[in-house]
């Protein structure tokens, strides 16, 4: 008899919680509504033409959100992502690692292409911790902006190429940044970051960046977006300038 009140008052406080206007507030503001469309295009559930209507929507309402909410000023060049590393760890040779090639935001975990730059960390041992300093690298917001979607249940069986990864949103330029393969996650939807506040730690996380052939890196891409559509941003120029003061 004791069991079944305990439960009882289980489900009733459950049902509290999620009834009650600040968990729904939570549920309808623009980042989480960006973070479960994401999820849609990401498994390809929802078609490019209904998910950028909504995109559109949602861009405005981010923009909104973010003017109330934040008060952080303009910067005038992006923090170098990898805490106590530079740009000379871009992979490739002269930024050609960026592939946009064949690239859709909207194919999701299908799409085709590189539009992006993974940086690397010194982790001979691929143990996802920096050989010099024996700690996990810190990953950076490259700017201010709104986190709208994140991804913290990873697993070697999981398809997801990104693995653990971030989505943020910056609506003075209306650009999208995009941190994958982390190993921890600092932060949570709907949150307003700062240039140079640390969002996760790099790790192995996704489906190309846990395999041994695949070097510890933080695969970094920006998205620019066009009347809603968010379309791929070479950001090589702007990451050789990055600093971190």
């Amino acid at each position: 008899m004791l069991k079944l009140r305990y439960h009882v008052l289980s489900i009733i406080s459950i049902i509290f919680i999620l009834s009650s206007p600040s968990t729904l507030r939570s549920q309808n503001d623009p980042s989480s509504q960006w973070h479960r469309l994401y999820i849609k295009i990401r498994d390809r559930c929802v078609t490019k033409e209904d998910a950028l209507c909504k995109l559109k929507e949602l861009e405005v309402l981010l923009k909104d959100f973010y003017s109330k909410n934040s008060g952080k000023k303009e910067e005038d060049r992006l923090c170098f992502p990898l805490k106590g590393y530079s740009s000379k760890e871009i992979g490739g040779k002269g930024g050609n690692g960026y592939q946009p090639r064949g690239y859709d935001f909207f194919e999701g975990n299908d799409h085709k292409g590189h539009p992006g730059h993974d940086l690397f960390i010194k982790d001979e041992n691929q143990d996802g911790v920096d050989d010099r300093i024996g700690k996990p690298v810190e990953v950076l917001s490259v700017c201010s902006g709104i986190v709208v979607s994140i991804n913290l249940d990873w697993s070697p069986s999981s398809p997801i190429r990104g693995g653990n990864y971030i989505w943020t949103y910056e609506p003075v330029q209306s650009r999208y940044y995009y941190y994958a393969h982390l190993s921890e996650i600092f932060v949570r939807i709907g949150q307003v970051v700062s240039r140079g506040e640390r969002l996760g730690t790099v790790g192995r996380t996704g489906k190309k960046a846990y395999p041994r052939r695949s070097p510890t890196h933080l695969h970094f891409v920006v998205h620019h977006s066009t009347d809603g559509y968010p379309k791929p941003n070479n950001p090589y120029v702007e990451l050789l300038k990055g600093t971190q003061e």
